[in-house]
């Protein structure tokens, strides 16, 4: 690879901030160790007039550089470039809960997945990794997650301001797409769909009249049969989100409308229902399931708001689960109109080229565990 390669250079520039991170960790961490006992509890009071930053930010960095330099394995993997600081982070969260043993089996197992995907996709791979690793571990997080639920202001410049709500995956699914099917209901005007729920938000929030769409506000969760009815403890999958404890995936679909899915029991992976151009509504099923998401690199729309690409041109007779992906408008458009190309693969697994040359890969994602054997 020639020095002067911008993309060798652009990543490169781009993995030394993880290092300036563990680096920075290595040296604060040293900082407040050489202070005497009684001053280190007051240590961020050192760091305020120093680094000119609030107390808040002196915490973060202090927690931030005790749990990094608590794994050395997350800092070396940042160290050398393998993780950025946000996966790094992610994962010394979804270790917290874990034995000493399970931690250790799953931090190596998580930065081995993170080294190759990006954050989003990491995420979900280690929820279902230390799903099957500790079931009851994914059931502390969710309860101690749950009991911090609350409805933050945060002031922004120019008159604006934050309103975050931080509620269950669930509840979130199922407000998200109350107010977008409102939003979308609504007459065509100057302002976008997101103006559009924002605005539509606020007046529920108010108690204004809004309009109320036909149809039913839904969300979309898979799970093993054998999980439904408490025989394993496979997790449940919420759809734009992820795992789910398995107690919590069934108390939601306990009010649910079932529909069975058919798996491959090798790969777990949903299987094959054509002659016509619009793929069928079973079709679209079976790829969502497979296909949680827009399969371009990095991008995480539901694969419910996608376009199903056809990844070789419609002949008459391709419009299969095998040619079928979901894609985002943005990268439909970007596949059709620009020199990105892309292909299936036998084993399901989507490749991306990009105009430079490079290739990369996203994987259909098994919604059960493959048969052990």
């Amino acid at each position: 690879m020639p020095p002067d390669d911008p993309d060798e250079l652009l990543h490169a520039a781009y993995t030394a901030i993880g290092k300036a991170v563990a680096d920075f960790s290595t040296v604060l961490l040293g900082y407040v160790s050489d202070l005497d006992a009684c001053d280190r509890e007051y240590a961020e009071n050192m760091l305020m007039p120093l680094l000119r930053v609030t107390r808040a930010k002196a915490n973060r960095l202090l927690d931030r550089a005790t749990d990094l330099t608590a794994r050395p394995l997350v800092l070396k993997a940042l160290v050398e470039g393998r993780v950025d600081e946000g996966k790094a982070l992610m994962i010394l969260d979804l270790l917290r809960n874990l034995s000493v043993v399970h931690a250790a089996i799953a931090e190596e197992a998580l930065l081995a997945h993170a080294s190759v995907n990006n954050y989003t996709a990491t995420r979900r791979y280690a929820i279902r990794y230390i799903h099957r690793l500790d079931p009851t571990a994914a059931e502390r997080r969710h309860e101690e997650k749950r009991k911090a639920r609350l409805v933050e202001k945060v002031p922004l410049d120019d008159g604006m301001a934050l309103l975050r709500l931080l509620m269950t995956a669930h509840d979130a699914a199922l407000a998200f797409d109350h107010v977008d099917r409102i939003a979308r209901s609504l007459p065509k005007d100057d302002r976008t769909l997101d103006q559009k729920r924002s605005d539509v938000a606020k007046d529920l929030l108010l108690g204004r009249d809004t309009p109320t769409p036909a149809g039913k506000t839904t969300v979309y969760l898979t799970m093993p049969i054998t999980s439904a009815l408490g025989l394993t403890k496979d997790p449940g999958m919420l759809g734009g989100y992820g795992p789910l404890p398995p107690r919590i995936a069934r108390e939601i679909a306990a009010d649910g409308v079932w529909k069975r899915i058919l798996t491959d029991p090798v790969t777990g992976m949903a299987e094959e229902i054509s002659d016509a151009y619009r793929p069928s509504a079973k079709q679209r099923e079976l790829i969502n399931a497979r296909y949680p998401t827009c399969t371009a690199i990095g991008c995480n729309q539901p694969a419910r708001r996608c376009d199903l690409d056809h990844c070789r041109p419609f002949d008459g007779t391709n419009t299969t689960i095998k040619n079928l992906r979901p894609k985002c408008r943005h990268h439909h458009r970007m596949k059709t109109h620009s020199n990105w190309k892309c292909r299936n693969l036998p084993d399901g697994t989507h490749e991306w080229t990009t105009p430079r040359g490079k290739t990369y890969a996203s994987e259909p994602v098994p919604i059960a565990e493959p048969a052990p054997f």
